[in-house]
């Protein structure tokens, strides 16, 4: 699981932790562990925060990190 989320930041560049809880089916408590391993080996980074998308539906209930992938 570890490769097949860092193959993806890979491939899409810029992911928001949405992006990824959708993509692998998975809550954030248990993505957000996987993604510090990443961070940590330098592999991919936490990026600025995009404005939001300009929605008035407030679906969000937190704000979504970013990670981009530098190696």
């Amino acid at each position: 699981m570890l490769l097949q989320i860092r193959n993806y930041i890979c491939r899409e560049g810029v992911v928001s932790t949405q992006q990824l809880t959708r993509e692998f089916r998975l809550e954030l408590s248990a993505l957000q562990p996987m993604l510090d391993i990443w961070v940590s080996k330098g592999a991919i980074r936490k990026c600025q925060e995009k404005t939001s998308c300009q929605s008035a539906c407030f679906k969000c209930r937190t704000p979504p990190e970013y990670y981009q992938y530098i190696n």
